[in-house]
């Protein structure tokens, strides 16, 4: 039963063992935090996704009608940039022409300009109404 009594000797080489892991776990521990503090957790960029929202009741002819309100908006925008375009000479024209055919076949016109309502909704403004008298205390 020498391991409940153990020498001197064997005791003093487990404490100077058992600082040396404490100190070495400290000293990692405050490096990482060094480390972090100085150059940080790079989070990715977030991703922000819109989406639309109608009334419940809304009819297949109201979606029909946005639809074809969304397409005109974006036919006329892309006939500003053609008209433009038509003013211009030379390199400029080539390179704006160049600039709008890479808009167009990237889907750009389309990210610019999501979505046009037919009829704006005023519908969706909630109003409380004030109260007729105050309240009895």
């Amino acid at each position: 039963m020498a391991f409940l009594d153990p020498p001197d000797a064997t005791q003093r080489r487990k404490r100077y063992w058992i600082a040396a892991g404490s100190v070495l776990a400290t000293t990692m521990i405050m490096t990482l935090f060094l480390i972090e503090s100085r150059w940080g957790y790079m989070k990715p960029d977030p991703v922000i996704i819109y989406a639309q929202s109608w009334k419940a009741d809304r009819s297949r002819a109201d979606a029909i009608a946005d639809a074809k309100a969304t397409k005109a908006a974006r036919e006329a925008r892309l006939a500003q940039a053609r008209a433009h375009i038509a003013t211009l000479s030379g390199k400029a024209k080539i390179d704006a022409q160049k600039q709008y055919d890479d808009y167009v076949q990237g889907g750009g016109f389309k990210r610019d300009l999501p979505y046009v309502a037919a009829q704006p909704s005023v519908d969706a403004i909630v109003r409380v109404p004030a109260p007729a008298e105050p309240p009895i205390e």
